[in-house]
């Protein structure tokens, strides 16, 4: 085993000779540049010396000259170890300068083994002598040779460059760039001599341009991408990978980075996510034409069933004294009960059916969402045994526009969709964020202004692409059957558009959902809630109830009467005006439906108004519509009671209209 001293300026030369010289049982120690070679040499004297011709500072010619001078270094075997000279160039030099054998470093390791052994056993180094012109001239023919292929390299890549669709940037290791292609300055608009230096860092958003200049180059390579504002306000989204350049021993050498134009790719996608949610807008909407009609008779039908059964199980209750006072009696009100809890089912998916479409009847009013976020918390209480829900509250948050119970019920909708995501156990995070919307088209389909974000994030099994397509679709689900109606992501996409907000989901296999449910902010705060005052009694007030279906109509009257109101009937909104004109009595409020032939309800109580104005008006509907908004809502000053309504709702909501028309 022999030891031996490898010279050479490139850490990976230098460990290639050692792995070769360690597997021939050789003890290596290395050098990275001529000066210390020698220093190693004249204290450690090694059995043989394995150095690089071309080195910064001092070339391999010059190190073995100076070895060779000093006597008690002059004796050490010296092989020069290139690959830029051939051994024929390299040869005639080498051994006016005491050199034992030239090895290219292309030669196979097994070469490289055996010269060392050759050069061990041969004789001690021979005394140098001076080449001269002959070492100048194959230097300088070296010298020509690498400026020939390195003005034919430099023209290759100015070629390359000038054609290349994406932009080119390259500098030293401080980020100033002193090369910039023509395509960077098409896409920036600037002239190169104001990209060069830090002006091409103006490709990178200005976060991340803090990222790189602060960190410096990246080990390796780190793509930044974003929208960046250009010269005269010019928008591009832009693609920007950096590349550290490693040529030297221990720094970088310098950096070249790409920049991409990906403006159209990105608008293009835009514009399929723009086309797909106006194709999902304009479904929702032929949808709930559909199911406002639908909803409208099937509410009154539900509220006959729902009353009448009320009334045959009170009567049961009056005539039996007890509600299980007989088998009769206890077998009719548990048939009963069957037909109210269907008819409630039935009343619901109603409800839901006006919901998706944004023609439910809300009342939207300022709320702390970190508060509703908390309530939602504690209703789901636990999830499941392995399911851990975590909380992420901006603690300044703003306030919001929205209806409480929707809100209430679209987060509790997201956290069971969660659930069943995660049957194997996960994590649910809940989050509010103030965020700011600019209007351009991209993110949430929403209008200018401030908004507050809460996502619900789950580390479930997500959903493909063509899944989320679909997701917000009614009636589509992937639940098996029986567990799901498909109308959860449907209701609360329709609830954030009835809001004024945005719904969007984020989801990939294996990587969870994340929706974002955006809400309009409000700097006002928020109502407190005060109990209402007792409403004037029934007796001695005297109200006009308009609706052409029967059922309803009787429904409403018993109910009424029951609560002691002298209770006047029409079946249509003509017919209620004119007994409004010719009773001979104070009619004390009117109770229409919205939807009546003839004269439907906002026709009649614009009459009234008129002829009539200290009669208040309140509605009766499953389907609102004609009071609403193109944007679904209705007036503050409208009182709606939804149809199917309780005894107990269609009084309250009475009492109350009542009570505001008789205040001073």
């Amino acid at each position: 085993m022999a030891t031996v001293l490898v010279v050479d300026d490139r850490a990976t030369n230098r460990e290639v000779a050692r792995i070769t010289l360690d597997d021939g049982g050789h003890e290596v120690i290395e050098a990275t540049a001529g000066a210390e070679a020698l220093e190693l040499a004249r204290r450690l004297h090694p059995d043989i010396v394995l150095a690089d011709v071309v080195m910064p500072g001092m070339d391999g010619y010059e190190f073995v000259h100076l070895l060779r001078a000093d006597t008690g270094t002059a004796d050490i075997p010296v092989l020069l170890y290139t690959a830029n000279f051939g051994p024929e160039e390299a040869g005639p030099i080498a051994a006016a300068y005491g050199v034992t054998q030239v090895i290219s470093k292309s030669a196979d390791p097994g070469e490289l083994l055996a010269a060392v052994e050759e050069a061990l056993r041969g004789e001690p180094g021979a005394t140098a002598t001076d080449p001269g012109r002959e070492h100048l001239r194959a230097v300088n023919a070296k010298l020509v040779e690498k400026a020939l292929a390195l003005d034919e390299s430099e023209a290759r890549f100015a070629a390359l460059a000038d054609v290349s669709p994406v932009g080119i940037v390259s500098g030293p290791p401080g980020l100033h760039a002193t090369y910039t292609n023509p395509r960077l300055s098409e896409i920036t608009g600037l002239p190169a001599d104001r990209l060069r230096g830090d002006g091409w860092l103006r490709c990178l958003t200005s976060d991340d341009r803090a990222v790189l200049t602060g960190h410096g180059l990246p080990t390796g390579q780190a793509a930044y991408y974003g929208e960046i504002v250009l010269e005269a306000g010019r928008r591009r989204w832009l693609h920007t990978t950096v590349r550290r350049i490693d040529d030297a021993e221990t720094d970088p050498a310098g950096f070249v980075a790409t920049v991409d134009d990906v403006t159209t790719v990105v608008q293009a996608e835009q514009r399929r996510h723009a086309e797909e949610r106006r194709r999902i807008a304009e479904r929702f909407d032929s949808l709930a034409r559909l199911s406002g009609a639908i909803a409208h008779d099937f509410n009154n039908m539900l509220n006959i069933v729902l009353s009448f059964t009320t009334f045959t199980a009170d009567a049961v209750h009056d005539a039996t004294g007890s509600p299980l006072s007989g088998d009769d009696a206890a077998a009719m009100l548990a048939d009963l009960d069957r037909i109210s809890t269907a008819g409630k089912r039935a009343a619901y998916l109603a409800h839901q059916l006006l919901t998706f479409g944004g023609r439910e009847v809300v009342a939207l009013t300022v709320l702390d969402p970190n508060a509703v976020i908390a309530e939602v918390t504690a209703m789901l209480g636990a999830l499941g045994p392995r399911i851990s829900t975590v909380t992420d509250l901006q603690p300044d948050v703003r306030n919001v526009l929205a209806d409480g119970a929707q809100l209430t019920q679209v987060l509790l909708n997201l956290a069971t969709n969660a659930r069943d995501a995660m049957a194997d156990g996960g994590v649910l995070t809940l989050t509010s964020r103030d965020v700011t919307v600019t209007g351009d088209g991209r993110g949430p389909a929403l209008g200018p202004g401030r908004y507050v974000c809460l996502t619900i994030h789950d580390t479930g099994h997500g959903m493909t692409a063509e899944v989320l397509d679909r997701a917000v679709e009614p009636f589509f689900t992937t639940k098996p059957k029986g567990h799901g109606t498909g109308l959860g992501l449907a209701t609360a996409y329709g609830i954030a558009r009835q809001s004024g907000g945005d719904l969007l989901l984020e989801s990939e296999p294996s990587r969870g959902t994340t929706v974002h449910l955006y809400l309009p902010a409000t700097d006002d705060p928020v109502a407190h809630v005060t109990a209402p005052a007792a409403g004037p009694a029934g007796v001695g007030h005297t109200v006009l109830v308009a609706d052409d279906e029967d059922g309803v109509r009787e429904a409403a009257r018993r109910i009424l009467t029951k609560a002691g109101y002298t209770v006047l009937t029409a079946s249509d909104g003509r017919q209620a005006l004119d007994i409004a004109r010719h009773h001979s009595h104070r009619i004390d409020a009117v109770l229409s439906d919205v939807v009546m032939p003839h004269m439907n309800g906002p026709e009649l109580a614009a009459v009234l108004r008129v002829e009539f104005p200290a009669v208040p008006v309140l509605y009766m509907s499953g389907y609102a519509d004609p009071l609403m908004s193109e944007q679904g809502l209705l007036d503050a000053s409208v009182t709606v009671v939804g149809k199917p309504f309780t005894a107990e709702q269609l009084v309250t909501a009475l009492h109350a209209v009542l009570t505001v028309a008789v205040t001073p």
